[in-house]
């Protein structure tokens, strides 16, 4: 409901970039926080809202950037290598786990995974709003 509000002041790339910042800090705060309750909760909560922003940017954000025309050739392309992460991630985090003999690792992967979605997340979205002033001025 927050997102969709925001969607009226926002582009959908800013607000997904922005809840992919908060879940990079939610997972590097999960050790210091997670030792109680209510810090655990923060921390998990900071990160579980990115599945549900995620979940409502994946139609959204291609739609915008490349048109409605392109989303199923899009989404179908997206399918794989998605799947292929979901499948592969536990496994690595276990192999890391395994490894090393702590979470910090992961932790620190994860973390570093969510930033740099939502650095690329922002970048496009900075791409697209130029490239549509561009189309406007010349067009």
């Amino acid at each position: 409901m927050i997102t969709t509000g925001l969607q009226r002041r926002y582009r959908a790339t800013t607000i997904t970039a922005g809840v992919f910042a908060v879940q990079a800090v939610a997972v590097l705060l999960l050790p210091a926080l997670g030792a109680g309750t209510g810090g655990a909760i923060v921390a998990v909560v900071g990160f579980g809202i990115g599945f549900g922003v995620a979940t409502i940017a994946k139609p959204v954000i291609p739609a915008e950037r490349y048109d409605t025309r392109r989303y199923a050739t899009l989404a179908g392309i997206l399918v794989a290598p998605t799947t292929l992460a979901k499948a592969g991630a536990p496994l690595a985090a276990a192999a890391l786990h395994a490894a090393t003999g702590s979470y910090t690792g992961v932790l620190m992967g994860v973390a570093a995974c969510c930033a740099m979605a939502a650095v690329s997340v922002a970048v496009v979205g900075r791409q697209s709003s130029l490239a549509g002033h561009i189309r406007r001025r010349v067009g």
